[in-house]
Order: structure tokens, then C-alpha cells, then sequence
């Protein structure tokens, strides 16, 4: 926090935390302009009572349940002072100590929509990489977040302020009461994730579109290693949009028997633990069959019946590079709209995601498959292999 406003925002997030039954832990990512640049910029001193992350105590981070990053915004990403402390974690990485373990974001911008998102949207990528939960707000805050009477910050991607353009704007009372609930309702996450797991059997949804098959294998794939962990596993596939004459045009084979789920039945979703999805690529980003499906999603949105929930996607696409992660990356607008807790794979498939021997699909984001541009190209074994670990991991 260089002025301040994410240092405010992050004390209120903590009583939050506390008013939810968690322990919490203040800390400052290390400063990486000199001071004589801070002078000139007009920033206050470093609070003397907030320990400064140094490099030797990351090997301490794996001792906490959850974590919540306060992120200033620069030019709609986050600050320097971030990616550094990012980057200093890759020894954690390598270990795999942050896999699985719940992680949330708040912001600061210095104007109205100038990486009010954003921010939040590309520090997923760091989370994702390690293996981490992403926990956003959702729309949790009600009638504050739909609030048009006062200039505020807060997304559904989580609590935020707006600093102005000279930094002189400070949080407002409403702004601070969201992140009050915001750090209450990540406790809750925490909670759960750290308490020992309920002895009932969970129930995983496995949602896709395919036109020529490799999504209908792959989803098969990841239900069957996730019904050998001994979850119950349905699988789904969404409502086509395009006639049946432009899928013959296009060679496309007949639909598989799997149950189509559109607007009518949707609210099978709330029946749910889990929900994975799996997202062919038109042109780096899902199809619209898959945004038609969540189009028709609104009514749970507006109950919030989807929040908290766990959710994952796999992909497929037509080239290498072509929407291997940005489909994933696109899709999570809708998780977090409906506040779904999304569960990327990391590098949990170990040696096949590190694989140069081979072409082959998989990221940190989830399994995936090439298709070929022609189509012609079938999932391969070891891309298999990666959609059962996922299968496995998140049931």
C-alpha cells in the first residue's frame, strides 16, 4: 500500500475474518522503489507494526489455511510490488505447499472502472499457477453492490476501493463495509476447506458441448476418475444452438445420449457439490453454445444458489496456443458472477504437464486436448492421463 487506501481496505477485510472465526495475520509485501522516490511521490512511511514479507519467512506461508491479497492497481494490473512478491514464491511452487489452499483479492484503483476488474482478473494467474482456490465475492453484498445513488467500489470478483486520481479519495463507509464481508464470507471457505470433510458422498457435475467428440472424451475421462474417488458423477451436455443442416454441412456426428441441460431443467445445478466444465474454443474463448447455457443461468444468479460451490474447466482446441489457457481464463467471469469457487489443476499431473517429448494440451487451468484445425486429431494418453488427475484432484 503506497498511500494507504489498501492498508484501510485490508484492516476492515480483517475484522471481517475475525467476525467469521478465523485468526489473522497482517502482512506487506516488500517495497521495491527506493526512498528517495517514494519522497517525491508523496507516500507516507511504511506502518511500522505490519511485518514485511521477506524472503525467508515464504517458507511460513504454507502454515496458514487461506490467504487474501490486497492489490493496487497499475495501468488495470497489479502493482510492481505484487509481481515481485509472486515471484519470490517459486520455491513454494516447485514444492507444490499452496496446492489447493483458498485464496481471494481486493483492490485499489485511482478511477471508476480502471482495473476495478482487471486487477483481480490477471492476479488470478499466479493463483491458478500454484494451485490455489480462487474465492471470489460474487454478488454476496446485495443491495451495496447494486447500489447507483453513490461512486463505489466492489466487483464481484471481490471488495475495492477507488483512491481518485491523486490518491486523495479514501474509502468510503460502504466500500468498507463490503470488505467486511468480504473477509466474513472467505472465513467461511476457510472454514470449511480446514475443517475434516463431511462423510457424505459429493455429487460432481460434469457440463460440456462438443461437436466432433473430444470434449464428450474428455468429460468422460475426468467422471470416471472422479467417480473412483467415490463421488456420485453425472454427466451433461448443453443445449445445441446451431440447426441440423449447418452441423451436417460441418460433418459433425450425432449428439451423444448424455442429458442436455438448457433453461428448463438448469436448476439441477443447485442439486450439486461440484461443477466441471468442459469448453470447446471459437477463437480463444468458449463457445457460444457454453455462453448460451450460461445465459440462461440467471435465476440462480439472482437466488445466489450457485455461491460457494466448486467449479473447474477443460478444454479443447483447434491449434496450439489457440485458447489453450485464455478459454479457461475467459470463462471464469461467469464462476465468478454466480460466486463459484473455481479449482484450477496447477501442475498437479506433475511430469505429463512438463512433458516436451510430445504435443500435447494441459495447463495449470485445467486437462485439455488438440483438436487439429481439420479436427481430425483425437485426445491423446497422456492427455488423458492429465484429465483423470483432474477428475481426481477435484473430487
Amino acid at each position: 500500500s503506497m498511500y494507504g487506501h489498501i492498508l484501510h481496505v485490508a484492516q476492515e477485510v480483517k475484522k471481517g475474518l475475525e467476525k467469521g472465526g478465523v485468526s489473522v495475520d497482517i502482512f506487506q509485501v516488500p517495497e521495491t522503489l527506493p526512498a528517495e522516490v517514494l519522497a517525491k511521490l508523496g507516500a507516507p512511511p511504511k506502518p511500522a507494526d505490519i511485518m514485511t514479507l521477506d524472503h525467508s519467512f515464504l517458507e511460513q506461508l504454507p502454515e496458514y489455511d487461506g490467504f487474501i491479497f490486497g492489490v493496487p492497481t497499475r495501468f488495470g494490473g497489479a502493482c510492481a510490488q505484487m509481481k515481485a512478491f509472486f515471484d519470490s514464491t517459486g520455491g513454494l511452487w516447485q514444492q507444490g505447499k499452496l496446492v489447493g489452499k483458498p485464496a481471494a483479492t481486493f483492490v485499489s484503483t485511482g478511477t471508476q472502472n480502471g482495473g476495478q476488474e482487471t486487477t483481480h482478473f490477471t492476479t488470478v494467474t499466479n493463483l491458478v499457477h500454484q494451485g490455489m482456490m480462487y474465492v471470489p465475492l460474487g454478488y454476496q453484498g446485495g443491495a451495496d453492490q447494486f447500489n447507483m445513488d453513490e461512486v463505489h467500489g466492489a466487483s464481484p470478483w471481490g471488495a475495492s476501493t477507488l483512491a481518485g486520481a491523486d490518491g486523495s479519495r479514501q474509502p468510503s463507509e460502504l466500500e468498507l463495509k463490503l470488505a467486511n464481508l468480504q473477509g466474513e464470507k472467505f472465513a467461511g471457505t476457510v472454514k470449511r476447506t480446514a475443517s475434516k470433510p463431511v462423510e457424505r458422498t459429493a455429487k460432481i457435475a460434469v457440463i460440456y458441448y462438443s461437436m466432433y467428440g473430444h470434449l464428450k472424451r474428455m468429460a468422460d475421462e475426468v467422471a470416471a476418475a472422479a467417480k473412483k474417488e467415490g463421488a456420485e458423477v453425472d454427466v451433461f451436455q448443453v443445449k445445441e444452438t446451431l440447426d441440423e443442416g449447418v452441423l451436417k454441412a460441418m460433418g459433425a456426428p450425432p449428439k451423444s445420449g448424455d442429458t442436455v441441460l438448457d433453461h428448463s431443467n438448469v436448476e439441477k445445478l443447485l442439486d450439486y457439490d461440484g461443477l466441471m466444465f468442459g469448453l470447446p474454443t471459437r477463437f480463444g474463448q468458449p463457445a457460444a453454445q457454453i455462453k448460451s447455457f450460461w445465459d440462461a443461468t440467471g435465476k440462480l444468479w439472482q437466488s445466489g444458489g450457485l455461491v460457494g460451490k466448486l467449479a473447474a474447466s477443460f478444454v479443447s482446441t483447434g491449434t496450439q496456443n489457440g485458447g489453450q489457457e485464455t478459454t479457461h481464463m475467459t470463462h471464469l467471469t461467469q464462476l465468478v458472477h454466480h460466486g463459484l469457487v473455481y479449482v484450477p489443476l496447477g501442475y498437479q499431473a506433475g511430469q505429463d504437464q512438463f512433458s516436451m517429448e510430445e504435443l500435447h494440451g494441459g495447463s495449470p487451468w485445467g486437462a485439455s486436448t488438440l483438436a487439429g484445425a481439420d479436427g481430425s486429431r483425437q485426445p491423446s494418453e497422456l492427455e488423458l492421463r492429465i484429465a483423470a488427475v483432474q477428475g481426481k484432484t477435484f473430487a
